[in-house]
């Protein structure tokens, strides 16, 4: 009886430990999700400044530069002179979003190192 008793007790130690192991696994993945999740805020936080900052930046001098080249056209070109300036103007503003886009696709993908810890992971239990 007490072999059975000591069989019993090893089976329930081993699987207090699996448990346990999976519990930390899956504590550390969390907490790597956690600073990731962090990562990503400050990212699109700082990119947010900057797209703020650049659009600010470029509102007021487009509206003075535009202002004065609008003056000067209207007496040299009359209508043809303000919608050239106006093409100009739509021309660079999607030149910049476009560039805004790059910056944002060409950024790492939101929690990549947790997904491929997930992948190990998965990988690791597989060949066992």
């Amino acid at each position: 009886m007490n072999e059975n008793a000591a069989h019993a007790d090893g089976w329930f130690d081993s699987l207090r430990r699996i448990g346990e192991s999976l519990l930390a696994l899956i504590r550390s993945r969390f907490e790597l999700f956690a600073v990731e999740l962090q990562e990503e805020k400050l990212r699109l936080m700082n990119l947010l400044l900057w797209l703020g900052i650049a659009m600010t930046l470029g509102a007021a001098g487009l509206l003075v530069g535009i202002g004065a080249l609008a003056v000067w056209l209207w007496n040299s070109a009359g209508y043809a002179g303000l919608i050239a300036l106006a093409l100009v103007a739509l021309a660079a503003a999607g030149g910049i979003l476009l560039g805004v886009r790059r910056q944002i696709k060409s950024g790492p993908p939101p929690f990549a190192g947790t997904v491929a810890e997930f992948r190990k992971d998965s990988e690791c239990l597989r060949k066992n």
